[in-house]
């Protein structure tokens, strides 16, 4: 089966493609059915774009993974995140786009990283949320949403990285959009946080 990543090069979804290459790689040691893996990536001119993308793309030429990136041009996707960091909806039209690419590249499942840390803050990285989203997937395009992270904290996914040899310092996780971590984001606190 063919997995679509929702990739951002941040903690959480590095450490999946990680995980999902690894069982590619030893399928019958880890008893998975994911023959291959796709990245996907967004451009919603968000303020950390750049930096972002090119995380993105350095993890997955890196590893040898197709990597995907689709603009979307919403006007309100593109607002300030240093300063709000919610953007109402984001993973539901994240989720809804990549149905439709995996619908075209022909994968059955999507992948999302969201995590337990996330859910006070956002509403749509919440399990309920998700398994809504994998319900509305599958009923209209026969495409099931997997988010494995859903319960662990990304202090939890910095260890579980650790069998991989995941050098951090190659993601990014910074919404205020310049060249290095402005350390007062949402983002970049919550970083700090897991990797001290």
């Amino acid at each position: 089966m063919k997995a679509l990543l929702l990739f951002s090069g941040g903690i959480d979804s590095t450490y999946l493609l990680h995980k999902l290459q690894h069982e590619v790689e030893q399928p019958r040691k880890r008893g998975t059915s994911v023959g291959e893996v796709i990245c996907l990536s967004f451009d919603y001119q968000q303020p950390h774009a750049d930096r972002e993308l090119e995380a993105a793309k350095a993890i997955t030429e890196r590893l040898g993974v197709l990597h995907l990136v689709e603009s979307l041009s919403l006007p309100f996707m593109s607002q300030d995140m240093a300063s709000d960091a919610v953007v109402p909806n984001r993973n539901m039209i994240f989720l809804a786009v990549a149905g439709a690419v995996a619908v075209r590249d022909e994968c059955d499942m999507i992948y999302i990283g969201c995590t337990q840390s996330d859910h006070e803050v956002f509403a749509d990285c919440r399990p309920g949320f998700l398994r809504e989203m994998n319900e509305a997937l599958r009923l209209s395009v026969g495409v099931h949403v997997v988010a494995p992270l859903v319960g662990c904290s990304k202090r939890q996914v910095v260890v579980a990285g650790e069998q991989y040899g995941i050098d951090w310092g190659d993601t990014w996780s910074c919404y205020a959009g310049g060249q290095e971590e402005c350390g007062e984001c949402l983002a970049c606190e919550e970083r700090v946080a897991c990797l001290s």
